[in-house]
């Protein structure tokens, strides 16, 4: 899925760069009324590179290359002008505050107007024009949870509409030359482009050398494991495949990152030293208000699980009613105060671990901590719950950005099950281009005051 995407991905980036200029030469045709002159298309092209590299990063941020969005047709119209709005603010703020020598500035409001107009049409009317006619032919192969969740994603899912979906149920085949028949008929209609089986299937074990001549001679049609599939299309570790065999095999939790932890601890320190500097006037004015308002504590201390399972005291705004401890966050019975959820949208209570993060305790990015009486017991009824102590917590994680659902308070099984599939996908695929994904989208969720 990810190759599928990732051509429509190409298209689309080369497109955006291609319409912002070309909205720049017709700013230009308008604004002087003939075609631009090539010293002219010179002297704006440079400044304007600039505005380039900013809009596409923030089309990052926001989402616009995110998979889903090329099928959602739905919520692309808004996000697409919301997105301009903060590009527009963002330009007049470059473009009239620092020194690039274009002037009048009449030339910058009236790309603003034209690049506005252009990359909706080209968004929304053109681009869909220029993908293909026929849906890409998926053929799910084989039973179980995560394979019908595969199916439902891609069936029912608005952001899959240009995939068509077959099923070939292995349990209801008893002789495996039929299922191998019932096979060659798929491929023999010359329609299918990818096939996803579950390997785990005792069925699917014995056709393995059908699909190896099959992907070797049939290069048009791609073949995945159900395992690699459902991991590449929800981003995070399908449960059944978390065996111990699997995670020797994949994990390398034992293998060192040197590079990686140098960059990583590097951009914590720096990055900490920075935001505590604004703290200064924030922390009073917060605390203030907290105290006179909920006329209580105005900092929460609490111990969390750290990296290698050892306890740390990190430090909050309070939010919430009261504070729990111990055995009692088993079954909260605290609330938010009013004070408390502006916080919380604004991720301002999670200011003061700053602190934490400049004493190694905490990353800015990694699996969120978690409190001792709740990790004990999720320790016993989940397996593997405790890999992800692996590896420093973070303020904000995988599964934060992808999974606002996660558990608030008290003992929540299924969730934290949920919850520790993401985990897992980013201790395996952790690097620093991950990071800086977590962070953009992170980034995003707090200026569209989504999630808590």
């Amino acid at each position: 899925m990810k190759e599928f995407h990732r051509r429509k991905n190409s298209l689309l980036f080369l497109g955006d760069i291609l319409v912002m200029c070309l909205a720049l030469i017709v700013t230009l045709s308008i604004r002087y009324r003939s075609f631009p002159e090539h010293d002219t298309l010179i002297e704006h092209l440079m400044p304007f590179s600039a505005l380039f590299a900013i809009w596409v990063l923030v089309f990052l941020i926001v989402g616009l290359y995110d998979e889903s969005v090329a099928f959602d047709r739905k919520r692309l119209p808004n996000l697409v002008l919301r997105t301009q709005v903060i590009n527009m603010f963002l330009a007049m703020c470059l473009f009239f505050t620092l020194p690039f020598g274009i002037e009048p500035k009449t030339n910058l409001l009236i790309y603003l107007g034209v690049s506005t107009a252009m990359i909706v049409s080209w968004r929304l009317f053109l681009y869909p024009k220029l993908q293909p006619e026929r849906s890409l032919v998926v053929l799910l192969i084989g039973t179980g949870v995560e394979l019908k969740s595969v199916e439902t994603i891609l069936s029912h899912s608005p952001h899959f509409k240009q995939v068509s979906i077959e099923h070939l149920d292995t349990s209801i085949y008893t002789d495996t030359s039929v299922l191998i028949k019932s096979l060659e008929e798929y491929i023999n209609l010359g329609k299918l482009d990818m096939v996803v089986a579950d390997m785990n299937d005792p069925v699917m074990q014995k056709l393995a050398p059908f699909f190896f001549n099959i992907t070797f001679n049939m290069q048009a049609v791609r073949f995945f494991g159900l395992a690699d599939f459902y991991e590449r299309l929800v981003s995070r570790l399908p449960p059944s495949v978390i065996r111990e065999s699997w995670m020797l095999e994949h994990m390398s939790i034992g293998s060192p990152h040197y590079a990686y932890d140098f960059l990583k601890r590097g951009i914590d320190l720096l990055g900490a030293l920075i935001l505590l500097l604004p703290c200064v006037v924030i922390f009073p004015i917060v605390g203030a208000i907290i105290y006179f308002q909920d006329k209580g504590a105005v900092f929460y201390r609490t111990i969390r699980i750290g990296q290698f399972n050892q306890p740390i005291e990190i430090l909050k705004f309070r939010t919430m009613s009261g504070a729990d401890s111990g055995k009692e966050a088993l079954k909260s019975t605290l609330t938010i105060t009013k004070f408390g959820m502006i916080l919380r949208k604004l991720r301002i209570d999670e200011l003061p671990q700053l602190i934490n993060v400049l004493k190694g305790e905490l990353s800015f990015i990694g699996p969120r901590p978690e409190m001792p009486a709740l990790a004990e017991v999720y320790e016993h009824e989940i397996p593997y719950y405790t890999l992800r102590h692996m590896i420093k917590p973070g303020l904000s994680g995988w599964a934060q950005i992808n999974n606002f659902d996660v558990p608030r308070s008290g003992v929540d099984i299924p969730r934290t099950i949920d919850k520790l599939s993401f985990d897992l996908y980013y201790l395996r695929h952790r690097s620093l281009a991950l990071d800086i994904e977590i962070a953009l989208k992170t980034i995003n969720t707090v200026l569209s005051r989504t999630g808590s």
